[in-house]
């Protein structure tokens, strides 16, 4: 009996540091995985945000006009106009009635090439002209622009 001891304590801690890899590696596999799944998850989402670029067309007294520049499309929700640092009120991004997709209000994404207006009456006026405009879009934001008189 004496003999038997030694070879069950050895088996039991065999088990024993088997059965801690087996969890160890368990519990390591599934943090690894999740890792991985985020980071392609964050990648597509900062590569479809890369291709959603706008550029500056022209503001007048009662619109401002920029362009999908990008390969993807950009919905209007999307798209914020500020002037003087203040949104628009009704094209600052999540009232899109007056955000015209190819001189439509109906599109509510604006495919690559599309013209996006800002129609609003008066956006350049009085208290706003020469202020400085700043259109962001999900790839870039466009600024160095301001209200012109006419």
């Amino acid at each position: 009996m004496k003999g038997i001891t030694p070879v069950i304590a050895v088996i039991l801690l065999l088990l024993i540091s088997i059965a801690v890899i087996a969890f160890a590696t368990g519990f390591f596999q599934t943090i690894v995985t999740t890792t991985g799944e985020q980071a392609v998850t964050g990648s597509e989402k900062t590569g479809s945000r890369v291709l959603q670029v706008i550029e500056f067309v022209v503001a007048s007294k009662d619109a401002i006009n920029v362009k999908n520049s990008g390969a993807e499309n950009i919905l209007k929700d999307d798209i914020t106009f500020l002037v003087g640092g203040a949104p628009v009120d009704a094209c600052g991004g999540t009232t899109s009635d007056n955000i015209l997709i190819a001189g439509s209000a109906t599109p509510t994404e604006a495919a690559s090439g599309e013209l996006v207006t800002c129609s609003l009456t008066g956006v350049c006026d009085g208290a706003n002209l020469g202020k400085s405009i700043t259109i962001t879009a999900p790839g870039n934001s466009i600024t160095g622009k301001t209200c012109p008189a006419e």
